[in-house]
């Protein structure tokens, strides 16, 4: 009975991948979960922040590049969760657009809030210039330095992502460029054993 077991395994065809699940080990290298956890919850935080930003419509406080930041930063990290549950090369390559993607999103935004900072302390200034009461000064001077402080902030929150998403685009490209190179040898007549 073990010798048919085995005349009946040996006479199948036998596929083997050399190299194994190696480029996606590449990838996994990078901890996409973690780095899927820290942006979703760097992205729900950009975009819960950002509400603030949009109330004071006479200040020219209003900015709406957290809110689409965040958006994009959760997508991208539930796309990082999902790709360390089931790697495959779809996951990778859906994660390396998303990355590159967001990236972009986050040079912009990078722009936009360097420019709201820039915008606030110039109207500090202005206003300084004019004459103001002491008491309406002190108002806008607070106000401002407000706006400013979740400027910085939010401008912190994109760098760090923006940092996050270079890493992992790293990793996912140096995934999919080893996936090419992959041989698969396929021996379908064993060599007996005497």
């Amino acid at each position: 009975m073990g010798e048919d077991g085995a005349s009946a395994s040996a006479s199948e065809p036998i596929s083997t991948v050399t190299g194994g699940n190696k480029p996606v080990h590449r990838f996994l290298r990078g901890q996409p979960r973690s780095i899927g956890v820290v942006l979703v919850m760097m992205g729900v935080c950009l975009f819960m922040f950002g509400i603030p930003m949009t109330t004071p419509k006479d200040m020219m406080t209003d900015q709406f590049s957290p809110f689409w930041l965040g958006v994009l930063f959760c997508i991208c990290g539930l796309v990082y969760i999902l790709s360390e549950r089931n790697p495959s090369k779809k996951m990778i390559t859906a994660s390396l657009a998303l990355s590159i993607v967001s990236t972009f999103g986050v040079i912009f935004a990078v722009l936009d809030i360097s420019q709201h900072i820039s915008h606030n302390r110039w109207m500090v200034w202005f206003h300084r210039a004019h004459n103001m009461t002491e008491t309406e000064l002190l108002y806008m001077t607070q106000h401002y330095s407000a706006v400013e402080t979740m400027g910085c902030v939010f401008l912190c929150h994109s760098l760090i992502g923006g940092v996050l998403l270079i890493i992992m685009t790293c990793f996912a490209r140096a995934a999919l460029r080893s996936s090419n190179t992959q041989a698969v040898v396929v021996m379908r007549n064993l060599p007996s054993a005497e």
